[in-house]
């Protein structure tokens, strides 16, 4: 062969080999994206090669969702990697961090930390990478090396919670990133009270292209979690359970549309029309859902792919089919449904029969979890497989599958490699290339042993606090001796915080590589008294370099440690100088830190929170206490309300009994709440949310006769229980009442009734007597009315010695008891203990019945007379010793010391918008009045029956006391000196004083109510457990008042518009509720959104006229930041009438607040001129320079405005468009 012919054929080689380079370029594709992309279709045009061998394998460590208490929600329950290039990026919740790895060897290249768990994949474009964290922010990283490029703070402010059992933001970033078009969409926030937030970024820069658009009012209330997805100009934000939100990029509305919630979870992807959400498959545009469930699909333009029974299966999204079939009136009608293209059981695992399959196969169903080229991939139980696509309408074939040490959870395929996640925690990379495998073992290196000085040290401290298993908050890390012997020497959960970023890098880097970051130690970058820790937290607080607490340790820094502590003997350990100690004593004896005791032990100084929180209370009884008031006493928990803690070990459902059960309420002392559920007992901490002992407890099934439990499923769960500040007393399924130590759980005495035949009813403490009712069956009444309580029994409750017995005539199925006298209604109910069958009507009753006084000392009859009511509830006053037995038809009062009828009123329970079920007979105590939660909701005086008057804060004139709410609210309601709390549809309350009801929207309380106020907290553990309904979280929290939330509320007041005369009012421009202000002006939104509300005449006018709406949060400064908050753009006029037909003037005071919501917005950009009655009172007004800013609230007033019959603010825009958030008007007193 020539030279030529030889050059010529290696010519030819090289193209050909330069063209196949090129194809597999071509075909290689990143993965840069949780399921590939912003529709979250997973499937990559990408080929894998024919035969995949393991390359390496990583194990990372097994991660804990963040509700784990909702499988619907564990968005985050394993891994979710992203591949660009040569790396792999993987977030952790673990240890707080983004680390990237080599994807060819596994080589770890780089890992980044944040100020909290990253819970979410990472997005990846060109040289970035981009993450979330539930601190709150949001950060972009250079790919190459992880140095942090920008970050953004997507939370209003550095408030902090403990959130799913970590240290948070009380804004965690929860709404996966998705990017698209160089825009990052994302939403910060769980709660709606609290607020949630979209935001778009730039994502070159992170500037935030538009103003964080809050979603409560859009939202309706739902919360996001799981990752966005956007699709054309549609973006879609899953909420959970709920319906996810469409919003319309282009219009900035959201789109409404409905469809079955029941199924629907974090997981969304879209194509063309279709939402594939959880169980729901949804087209658009047609508004229609189809009968097809695809979890998790696959998803090109125009199949999709997923396992459903057993079998994977394809649908074609085009080629719709109609089916007709014959309905029950025997018409013909025809259905369009998803064309089904093919089924195909699921490969059969080696070692499984196919008789074992089915069982097998349902306890571990299938899982597609991607397309690459013509194959799907996807997982069973520990095998993961391949099937090839064949010609259209021809069934996939299985290619092959491959046997798994662990548990596949996810995959992901780019640049020829298939990466499976595994539940353990593992990554493992298959490639073609066939090679012995490295395997890269979790990092763990020891923390260095051997006893120095901070050895000693430490111990010393230990010894001096002995400190439980709670949070020891460390600030200032100083060299990080203290934080390894803290680690080493106790139990503790320790939160440093450090201003220096290079040693929080080291320190975080150095006790990962232990395995102990994020499991045992956190350590938070910033200013240790300036970083807005959560109240109540720590038990222990130490310091290892008090110079970061500033110099000289002033009170204020005092009161913002403390804050931090735990109540009941959370103490602060420090090694003072002589100087700040005696500044300390001095804050102390000023009575600056409440209940603070201080000692100076050896060489350190003990500050310890002694006891409760001055003005809070416990909650002893299942309705409070004895006497069954339904009313707390604690001061403390007021609106508004901000979370302290939520989920959590304290979340897990098999904490508690499903609500349908109607389990034991809670009872809450000295810090501790106690929970039932099935086979145990629980103590949770009030102030962290953490586990503090748990004991089992054996179940029978008829438990606790007389407990009024839900007989739904025809039993009674739980069993009857009680606390005191010494003792919890527990009826178990053996008939013998523990006595058990509230701190240990620890049995301290059984105790047993005198007739063995004889079973626990309700107990009850007074003093040192614990009281009882015995039940069994009736000589007199026979089987018929079942096993009554015929006898009170009183014992010694230390030793369980009987101290007196008083049998009933008929029996004693409600008693109530005070300081001196317990009071019973002696009678026969039928099916009185059946609370779902009798739907709290009015049982039948034999026709003789008592109300008696018992001696609580000796048991004998203080008073008795018989009576014609038919008693369902009993409750006592001891502030005004008043008797109340009450039914769903009416209410009769009695004087407690002789039983002399005080008044008797008909006032049947009627419920509220909604759907009621046991509310009928409870009311509520509520110091010197009634409130009578049944519905309508008045309120009585305890010793006149009279109707409680209070003042219209409109009008000024005396109505009757009334509250409202709506929804379904299937529990009773309780109070405290400021709240009443409820079920109305989601938890609410209802502020008593001003009688305006509040959501706390994204959650549902339990079917008995699971909102007690105690301990200075707002506790609601998770007694809705069992619930499918779409209400997104399902979990326990706590809350406490903080001043500057937002509560937006509204009401039964009403304003009669021919006849009522306007004295004080506020208009809320743009408001998503009704708030009254500390001065007493009930601020009316308007328009109105938020519910019922008060109807005054408000007439407005303007151009081009829009409302805003931001959060208070970001409202920098000014007046009322809630107010300023929102308002109207382009108003011209706003008119208020105030008195119908008035002819004489009168005197008013205006104030008008303004906020400048365009960020950016300079002085000179908005100009205007602003009138009252027509008279000019600001000319050309500057918001931003006169408030000093954007963002910032500045508010007007202006005395003795002129008005008859009504009042008009007028605005003239000079440049740009005219402003306003809000108007009050308060009539002034006559001269």
């Amino acid at each position: 062969m020539s030279s030529r012919v030889l050059r010529l054929a290696g010519l030819s080689w090289i193209c050909l080999l330069s063209c196949l380079l090129c194809t597999a370029s071509l075909q290689a594709e990143d993965w840069p994206a949780w399921r590939k992309d912003a529709q979250r279709t997973a499937a990559t045009s990408e080929q894998l090669p024919e035969t995949l061998h393991l390359q390496w394998s990583r194990q990372l460590g097994a991660i804990q969702p963040a509700w784990p208490e909702d499988p619907r929600i564990q968005f985050d329950a394993h891994y979710e990697p992203v591949i660009s290039g040569d790396t792999i990026f993987v977030g952790s919740s673990r240890n707080d961090s983004v680390s990237a790895f080599d994807l060819n060897s596994g080589q770890q290249k780089w890992r980044y930390y944040a100020n909290g768990p990253v819970r979410f994949a990472p997005l990846v474009s060109g040289p970035n990478v981009y993450f979330a964290a539930d601190d709150g922010c949001f950060y972009c990283l250079n790919a190459a090396d992880g140095s942090l490029r920008w970050k953004f703070r997507a939370a209003p402010n550095g408030r902090k919670a403990l959130a799913n059992g970590r240290l948070s933001s009380v804004w965690p970033i929860r709404g996966g990133a998705v990017l698209s078009e160089g825009k990052i969409y994302f939403t910060c926030g769980v709660w709606p009270f609290e607020g949630t937030f979209l935001y778009t970024l730039d994502a070159e820069t992170g500037a935030a292209l538009e103003p964080p658009q809050p979603e409560m009012k859009a939202l309706k209330g739902l919360t996001p979690q799981g990752y966005l997805v956007k699709n054309g100009n549609r973006l879609l934000i899953p909420c959970g359970r709920s319906v996810a939100a469409c919003l319309d990029l282009e219009t900035g509305k959201f789109i409404s549309h409905r469809y079955g919630n029941r199924a629907t979870n974090y997981h969304i992807s879209s194509i063309g029309p279709y939402i594939f959400h959880g169980g729901s498959t949804f087209q658009m545009d047609a508004k229609k859902e189809y009968d097809v469930s695809a979890r998790n699909p696959v998803l090109t333009d125009d199949k999709v792919y997923f396992a459903e029974g057993g079998k994977l299966v394809a649908y074609d999204l085009e080629k719709l089919k109609i089916v007709k079939s014959i309905d029950r009136r025997g018409k013909e009608v025809s259905k369009t449904v998803l064309n089904q293209i093919w089924s195909l059981p699921a490969p059969q695992p080696q070692g499984i029969s196919q008789k074992e399959y089915a069982a097998w196969a349902k306890a571990h169903p299938p899982q597609l979890d991607l397309k690459a080229g013509n194959q799907l991939f996807g997982h069973q139980g520990k095998m993961i497989f391949a099937l090839d696509l064949a010609e259209e309408g021809k069934s996939a074939t299985v290619s092959w599958t491959k046997t798994l040490t662990e548990t596949p959870a996810s995959m992901i395929a780019a640049n020829g490699a298939l990466v499976v996640v595994t539940q353990e925690g593992s990554l493992l990379c298959f490639s073609d290339k066939q090679t012995e495998p490295d395997t890269f073992s979790e990092e763990r290196t020891q923390l260095a042993s051997g006893a120095d000085e901070g050895t000693g040290k430490t111990r010393d401290l230990l010894a001096l606090t002995q400190p439980g298993k709670g949070y020891c908050l460390v600030l200032g890390a100083g060299d990080g001796r203290l934080l390894k012997e803290l680690v080493q020497q106790s139990d503790l959960n320790i939160i440093a915080v450090e201003p220096d970023q290079q040693k929080v890098a080291d320190l975080r880097q150095h006790f990962d590589k232990a395995g102990v970051y994020g499991s045992r130690i956190v350590i938070l970058q910033g200013e240790p008294l300036g970083s807005d820790l959560p109240a109540y937290l720590a038990e222990l607080i130490v310091s290892a370099d008090l110079k970061t607490l500033g110099e000289p340790l002033t009170a204020e820094a005092w009161k913002t440690i403390y804050h931090s502590l735990r109540p009941y003997g959370g103490q602060a350990c420090l090694a003072l100088s002589d100087k700040d100690f005696d500044r300390l004593s001095t804050t102390v004896n000023e009575k600056l830190l409440p209940r603070a005791k201080l000692e100076r032990k050896q060489s350190w100084t003990l500050l310890t929170r002694v006891g409760a929180l001055p003005g809070s209370a416990d909650w002893t009884h299942e309705y409070g206490d004895a006497s069954n008031t339904l009313m707390s006493h604690d001061e403390l928990v007021k609106a508004p309300l901000g979370v302290l803690w939520f989920g959590g070990p304290a979340g897990h459902g098999d904490l508690f009994y499903n609500r349908h059960d109607w389990g034991p309420s809670t009872a809450v002392i000295q810090g501790r709440m106690f929970l039932q559920g099935p086979g145990k007992l629980t103590a949770v901490d009030v102030y962290t949310g953490q586990i503090l002992w748990q004991i089992p407890l054996k179940e029978t099934p008829e438990n606790s006769p007389g407990r009024r439990g839900q007989d739904y499923e025809n039993k009674l769960a739980g069993f009857h229980f009680l606390a005191t500040d010494d003792s919890i007393y527990l009826v178990n399924s053996d008939n013998i009442c523990l006595r058990l130590d509230p701190a240990t759980g620890k049995t301290l005495a059984e105790f047993k009734l005198p007739n063995p035949e004889d079973q626990w009813g309700r107990i009850r403490v007074h003093e040192d007597l614990l009281l009882t009712s015995a039940f069994r069956v009736s000589p007199k009444m026979g089987k018929k009315f079942g096993k009554l309580p015929l006898e009170l029994i009183a014992m010694n409750r230390h030793t369980g010695k009987i101290i007196w017995k008083h049998p009933a005539k008929l029996s004693f199925p409600v008693v109530s008891l005070s300081d001196d006298r317990i009071y019973v209604f002696d009678g026969a109910l039928e099916n009185f203990y059946s609370d779902y069958k009798r739907r709290g009507e009015v049982p039948k009753a034999l026709a003789e019945r008592y109300i008696k006084a018992i001696d609580v000392q000796t048991g004998k009859v203080i008073w008795e007379q018989s009576t014609d009511v038919i008693g369902t509830w009993i409750s006592y006053s001891k502030g005004k010793d008043v008797l109340l037995v009450t039914n769903r038809e009416g209410i009769s009062a009695f004087r407690g010391k002789d039983g002399s009828e005080l008044w008797k009123k008909y006032a049947k329970g009627q419920g509220f918008r909604g759907h009621p079920e046991n509310l009928w007979d409870k009311i509520i105590i509520w110091n010197d009045r009634i409130l009578d939660q049944r519905g309508p909701g008045k309120s009585y005086d305890l010793e006149t029956g009279e109707p409680i008057l209070r003042t219209n804060p409109i009008t000024g004139k005396p109505i009757p006391w009334e509250f409202t709410k709506s929804g379904h609210h299937c529990n009773y309601a309780i109070a405290s000196p400021h709240l009443m709390t409820f079920r109305a549809d989601s938890a609410g309350f209802c502020d008593i004083d001003s009688t305006n009801t509040s959501r706390l929207e994204g959650f549902r309380t339990g079917c008995r109510n699971s909102l007690v106020p105690a301990n200075g907290v707002l506790n609601s553990p998770n007694m809705a457990h069992g619930c499918s309904c779409g209400y997104s979280l399902f979990t326990s929290l706590a809350l406490t008042h903080v001043p500057e939330s937002e509560v937006w509320s509204y009401s039964a007041l009403a304003v009669d518009a021919k006849q009522d005369e306007v004295q004080r009012v506020g208009i809320n421009l743009g408001a998503p509720g009704d708030r009254q202000a500390d001065n007493g002006t009930l601020w009316l939104d308007y328009p109105n959104v938020g519910g019922s509300s008060p109807v005054i005449s408000v007439h407005v006018a303007g151009n081009n006229l829009k409302y805003f709406r931001k959060h208070s949060a970001f409202v920098e400064s000014g007046d009322l930041k809630w107010v300023a908050a929102s308002g109207a753009e382009g108003l011209t006029s706003l008119t208020v009438k105030l008195a119908p037909d008035a002819k004489s003037e009168r005197r008013y005071t205006v104030r008008l607040y303004f906020l400048e919501p365009e960020e950016g917005t300079r002085p000179g950009q908005r100009i205007f001129d602003v009138s009252l009655q027509g008279k000019p009172v600001l000319q050309e007004l500057d918001i931003v320079k006169a408030a000093q800013g954007d963002n910032r609230g500045t508010m007007h007033e202006f005395q003795g405005v002129a008005a008859t019959d009504q009042l008009t603010v007028e605005l003239n825009a000079i440049k740009g468009s005219t402003l306003l958030s809000g108007v009050e008007i308060i009539a002034e007193e006559a001269p």
